[in-house]
């Protein structure tokens, strides 16, 4: 999908000419990708920056990147799964450690009284990993319908659809505990 041919394409120069191009075109939409993600930015940083590398040596191996924004925001996604794979034998003793009491219960009412957009995220965060790489993508980085169609290989009608089932899963969501 993303490379055109395995044998070698293009000079050096024209190489690291396109990987300066997309490190200068997407590196601040792919650190916000993941930062959106993580909320940690200096652990954004490395990811984003890992990215970068990655595609260096895929360009670096003679590849030819026919999709530069989606293969960086493929690359991202990855790298995020890898990270998470990676935290999550962890992660429970991390967060005992942290004060956290899986046995405790905590009513409703005190959990939701936090502002409307910590909700929201939690309701977000919820999500498939899809389906909260196209809200971010059509909410936070406002890119349009067509654009995110193509990334996912995907009709702009079932796209456009497809967002609106989204959103108003998360609107019954939102009511149902603000209620």
């Amino acid at each position: 999908m993303f490379e055109s041919s395995p044998e070698q394409t293009g000079s050096n120069e024209e190489r690291e000419s396109t990987f300066f191009a997309m490190m200068q075109s997407y590196e601040d939409a792919i650190f916000r990708f993941v930062y959106f993600r993580l909320r940690n930015r200096a652990l954004a940083l490395d990811i984003t920056q890992d990215v970068f590398t990655k595609t260096w040596l895929y360009l670096a191996a003679g590849k030819e990147i026919e999709y530069k924004e989606a293969f960086l925001y493929r690359t991202a996604r990855n790298a995020l799964i890898d990270y998470f794979k990676k935290a999550k034998s962890s992660s429970l003793d991390l967060m005992m450690e942290t004060g956290f009491d899986p046995a405790s219960s905590k009513d409703v009412d005190a959990v939701f009284k936090h502002d409307d957009i910590a909700t929201v995220q939690r309701m977000v965060a919820d999500l498939d990993e899809t389906d909260q790489q196209i809200i971010f993508l059509r909410y936070a980085e406002e890119r349009p319908i067509e654009e995110i169609a193509t990334l996912y290989n995907k009709s702009v009608n079932a796209m456009t659809v497809y967002i609106h089932r989204l959103i108003k899963k998360l609107r019954t969501r939102y009511e149902d505990l603000t209620n």
